[in-house]
C-alpha cells in the first residue's frame, strides 16, 4: 500500500482517542448534520459562532459551493478533486 497499512494507522490513533485534546468525527456524521458537526468542531476549538456565522460556514463548506469556487481555491487541481461529490 502506497501510504502504509490503514489498520496500523487506525490502531496508532486509537491510543489517543480518549484524550481531551483529540476530537474524532466521521464523514457520515458531517454528512448527516453539517450544522451540528460545524458547531461541535467550533466548540471543541473554543471558537464562538453566531447562528449567521454557523450557517455561512456550512454553506461555504458544501460540495456545491467548493466546486463552484474550485479554480479560486485549488487552481487546476480542483477539477480533479471536485468531480461528483
Amino acid at each position: 500500500v502506497a501510504f502504509g497499512c490503514y489498520f496500523e494507522y487506525l490502531s496508532e490513533w486509537n491510543k489517543y482517542a480518549d484524550q481531551e485534546n483529540v476530537m474524532t468525527i466521521t464523514y457520515e456524521e458531517v454528512k448527516e448534520n453539517p450544522a451540528l458537526a460545524v458547531k461541535n468542531i467550533a466548540t471543541f476549538f473554543g471558537i464562538p459562532l453566531t447562528e449567521e456565522e454557523l450557517q455561512l460556514v456550512v454553506e461555504r463548506s458544501s460540495f456545491q459551493s467548493m466546486k463552484k469556487n474550485l479554480e479560486k481555491t485549488h487552481g487546476e487541481f480542483g477539477k480533479v478533486l471536485f468531480r461528483k461529490g
